[in-house]
């Protein structure tokens, strides 16, 4: 059974500092997608980024976040150094990702 954001934040209570539980809960939000939610989402992934920054996924969904809450120049940077870390991935999880991020860099 997949967790809704209730459930996330349940799991984020058990402790606060645990970048994917963070990162989940964003993604949740993110499906969400009002103003508020994606507020939130932001707030979470900027410290999943922090605490985790070697995890593409956040940058992905982070520069997503963004753009959709207009802030566009900070979605840029995100989207950047996402595309950065993208570089030095071989073939493993998460290589798609920095062709995803380029294309949204490349839309802004």
């Amino acid at each position: 059974m997949a967790l809704d954001v209730a459930g996330f934040r349940k799991l984020v209570a058990l402790d606060e500092d645990v970048p994917l539980s963070r990162f989940a809960l964003a993604q949740a939000l993110f499906r969400d997608g009002s103003d508020e939610a994606l507020r939130e989402a932001a707030e979470h992934l900027v410290f999943a980024n922090a605490k985790a920054p070697d995890h593409l996924a956040t940058y992905h969904v982070l520069g997503q976040v963004l753009i959709k809450l207009g802030r566009t120049s900070e979605a840029r940077d995100v989207l950047a150094a996402g595309c950065q870390k993208a570089e030095g991935v071989g073939e493993c999880m998460g290589a798609d990702l920095g062709p995803a991020m380029a294309d949204l860099l490349e839309s802004l």
